[in-house]
C-alpha cells in the first residue's frame, strides 16, 4: 500500500504491521469458526494478564474489572456487528 495515502503508527519506533482481517464464512454461512478465534484470542489475552493484573493484589477489583472490559471484551466482541444471529 502507498504509505503516502495511509499513515504509519510506530510504538517506540517499531512500526505497526497493517492487518487485514476477512470473515470466514461457510456454505451454509456458519460462523462458529470465527466465533472460536476470537474466545480463543480472548481468552489468551486474559491468560496473559492473569499474573500481573487479575491475581495482583495490589489492585482494586474495580481496577482489574476496568482492564478486562478494555482489553478481554474488546478482542471478543471484535467485529461482532458483522456476525449473523
Amino acid at each position: 500500500m502507498n504509505s503516502a495515502t495511509h499513515p504509519t503508527f510506530t510504538i517506540h519506533g517499531d512500526p505497526l504491521n497493517e492487518v487485514i482481517s476477512s470473515l470466514t464464512l461457510t456454505s451454509d454461512c456458519d460462523l462458529d469458526n470465527e466465533v472460536q478465534q476470537w474466545v480463543k484470542l480472548a481468552s489468551a489475552a486474559f491468560s496473559r494478564l492473569s499474573h500481573c493484573v487479575f491475581l495482583n493484589h495490589n489492585l482494586i477489583t474495580t481496577t482489574k474489572v476496568a482492564v478486562y472490559k478494555a482489553i478481554c471484551i474488546s478482542i471478543l466482541l471484535y467485529g461482532c456487528e458483522t456476525w449473523t444471529p
